[in-house]
């Protein structure tokens, strides 16, 4: 009868909003980066090879990733945790020996996605294959970092996770800043597996500080290997994941088919839109995940519900504020943080616009990352699923249907 007052709205309102403060860090580290990028290389072939060959080289470690890390969550929940001791060592083999082959899946099928994908041919190919050649070790690192990441979660350690992921940007800007002039846009490629590395890095010397805390068994419960419900629900989430990260990839077989700087336009108009959604609906999804996890352990399912319903009454008129104030000023926004350098006047006005059509699924997009941890955390893995098919579905035939 103790999870009311541990599960309360101001504490995870709280923890919510300092999770913010710390993702304002962050995502400003991250916007420097875009403005530096733009600046140095503008919208060009490059830009959109190597935008595609970041989004394949990331695809397959945020997929199955992101799975694994939703299921350890709820596997730790809790006094009654089903995994901990030799079981979760056991995983931890697992995911190792997983990461490897996620880097080397990456590295050896670049061409040929890169191909297939986004119908890549000649000059467009080569550079956008030598740099996911470059970023194939993205493949086991990020793989890792969401393993880690779900251990400290799980034990509500969120902040050095939080501000983990600030080394990317910043490695990025100063691979740019060194060696843009010698070897191009091929330094943010450099940049991001530095970056990468650091943050696994950063990650595991916490984890492995705190492995007495992390790894211990509870009494009676979860030092057995994990079963196959766990790699189940695994699996599941991790098809879910992989169909709503070919959400964008479809938007970009689209527009590699139109004119040169088409995808870069694309990715620099949904910056803002992922800065207001990294703060408003990450932050929260990341906090609320392993309470409500522990609640679903406890069986508290009407808490559970009308904590979900108050967090959302907060902050979903919050977002709706947000996305009219970027409708109206789109403008003026892209103008002010990318409009210099190689970032032409006509780049402005065509990211302006993709921009205002990105804030119409604002707030349809936080609500969804609300409902997520609500259906991950009463293991409602199918319907995760199911909805991250008709994204996928709908998202393609609009593709089509206005192309």
């Amino acid at each position: 009868m103790q999870a009311a007052p541990t599960h309360s709205l101001k504490l995870i309102l709280n923890i919510a909003f300092s999770l913010t403060a710390v993702g304002i860090v962050v995502r400003a580290g991250s916007a420097i980066k875009e403005i530096v990028f733009a600046g140095t290389f503008g919208a060009s072939a490059e830009t959109d090879a190597f935008i595609l060959a970041f989004t394949y080289a990331t695809f397959l470690p945020s997929v199955v990733g992101g799975g694994l890390g939703t299921v350890l969550i709820a596997a730790l929940a809790g006094t009654n945790a089903t995994l901990r001791g030799r079981g979760l060592l056991t995983v931890a083999k697992w995911v190792a020996a997983v990461a490897v082959v996620c880097g080397f899946v990456v590295y050896a099928l670049a061409p040929y996605a890169l191909s297939t994908l986004f119908g890549l041919q000649g000059s467009a190919l080569a550079n956008a294959t030598s740099y996911a050649l470059v970023m194939a070790p993205l493949g086991g690192t990020l793989f890792l970092c969401s393993a880690l990441n779900a251990l400290l979660h799980s034990e509500k350690q969120f902040y050095l996770a939080g501000f983990a992921p600030l080394a990317t940007p910043v490695a990025i800007m100063l691979a740019i800043y060194l060696s843009a002039g010698q070897i191009g846009v091929g330094a943010a490629a450099w940049g991001a597996v530095i970056g990468g590395v650091a943050e696994f890095s950063i990650l595991g010397i916490r984890v492995f500080s705190q492995r007495g805390v992390l790894f211990r068994a509870h009494e009676g419960h979860g030092d057995s290997p994990p079963g196959w419900l766990f790699w189940k629900s695994v699996g599941v989430l991790s098809c879910a994941d992989a169909l709503a990260a070919m959400t964008p990839m479809v938007d970009q077989m689209f527009l590699a088919k139109l004119e040169t700087g088409a995808i870069s336009h694309f990715s620099y108009a949904f910056k803002v839109n992922s800065v207001l959604i990294g703060l408003l609906g990450t932050a929260f999804t990341i906090t609320i995940y392993p309470y409500l996890s522990d609640l679903a352990a406890q069986r508290e399912s009407g808490t559970l519900q009308r904590l979900t319903w108050r967090l959302a009454t907060v902050v979903l008129p919050i977002t709706a504020l947000a996305t009219s104030l970027v409708y109206v000023y789109s403008h003026e926004l892209v103008e002010l943080l990318f409009g210099r350098g190689n970032f032409t006047a006509e780049d402005v006005v065509q990211v302006s616009a993709i921009q205002q059509v990105f804030c119409f699924q604002l707030v349809f997009y936080i609500a969804l990352l609300l409902a997520m941890p609500v259906l991950n955390a009463l293991r409602a893995t199918h319907s995760v699923f199911y909805l991250a098919c008709i994204g996928l579905s709908s998202t393609a035939f609009f593709n089509w249907l206005f192309y």
